[in-house]
């Protein structure tokens, strides 16, 4: 993986949440997916799991109002097996002001021809602080 492929990597994760695009962000991963936050790891094995978290970010954009994400990338290991580990920060921004801490990610990238996806976001910030909904594909709303 080059730097521009990093940056291309980026934008387009950060373009399928602020459009919303669906389809970008799928061609983006691959399964199982694996997020991992502060409360521990979701796995989403399927494309109704990958949907279903989709849209809870997406409702987590709408709460927030986030109008930008800027994802600043870091560093880029390449691995023996020839994974890469992308590690980037999140800026999320709502007309101009940030609405959370900027925060540091790592993303496990595996080729694909004419692009990379991911299999897993370590350290990923999760939509159910914002939703309420549990992070563990349920739905259902948080005590």
């Amino acid at each position: 993986m080059t730097e521009q492929e990093f940056r291309g990597f980026l934008d387009d994760i950060c373009v399928a949440f602020m459009r919303p695009d669906y389809a970008l962000w799928r061609t983006r991963i691959q399964l199982p997916f694996t997020i991992v936050t502060a409360t521990g790891p979701v796995s989403l094995a399927n494309d109704d799991e990958v949907k279903t978290n989709f849209d809870q970010y997406m409702e987590a954009v709408e709460i927030l109002r986030i109008t930008d994400v800027v994802r600043e990338p870091l560093k880029l290991e390449h691995c023996s097996d020839g994974t890469v580990l992308a590690t980037y920060r999140t800026h999320l921004l709502s007309s101009g002001t940030r609405v959370h801490e900027p925060y540091t990610s790592t993303a496990l990238l595996h080729a694909h021809p004419g692009q990379w996806r991911m299999s897993a976001i370590l350290n990923a910030l999760g939509h159910h602080h914002w939703t309420g909904n549990a992070p563990f594909l349920t739905g259902e709303k948080d005590d």
